[in-house]
């Protein structure tokens, strides 16, 4: 039974496009993939990506394999930095960066047009880059507990 319903909701997430998703509380309700390994088996299908990051780096392959991700987890992984190949993620919609040990964030984060949702709290940043104001389309972005002045 457990196997049907992963069958059919992988054929069902197949059918979905990003256009369709109109509001961000429709991501909740796709599934979440928390293993690389399986993520890259069916990159198209990916919407939703939790990473755990080994030796505090994240994997080139987000960056570059998932042309439909709209909401990527970094978060608790004692990063220190996020690579500026995030801005390749044209799509994205929902950052979550929070419980980290990142200080700055590169001005790259300013192409994520896509994005609603930046969480980045429990960090160590000192000052946001001004390319943040190119987030014309982010309606929440979660700071507390950084080192902003």
């Amino acid at each position: 039974m457990k196997a049907l319903l992963t069958i059919l909701i992988a054929l069902s997430a197949r059918h979905l496009s990003t256009a369709q998703i109109t509001e961000l509380s429709e991501l909740d309700n796709l599934r979440q993939f928390t293993s690389m390994e399986e993520a890259l088996v069916q990159p198209d299908s990916v919407y939703r990506l939790r990473v755990k990051a080994k030796v505090g780096v994240i994997p080139t392959e987000v960056f570059n394999s998932f042309p439909n991700l709209l909401e990527l987890d970094i978060s608790r992984n004692r990063l220190k930095v996020i690579p500026t190949e995030i801005g390749q993620l044209k799509k994205l919609r929902r950052l979550l960066a929070d419980r980290n040990k990142i200080a700055t964030l590169p001005k790259e984060i300013g192409d994520l047009i896509a994005l609603e949702e930046l969480v980045m709290n429990r960090n160590e940043l000192t000052e946001l880059p001004k390319e943040i104001g190119n987030l014309t389309n982010l309606r929440r972005i979660d700071l507390w507990s950084n080192n902003l002045q």
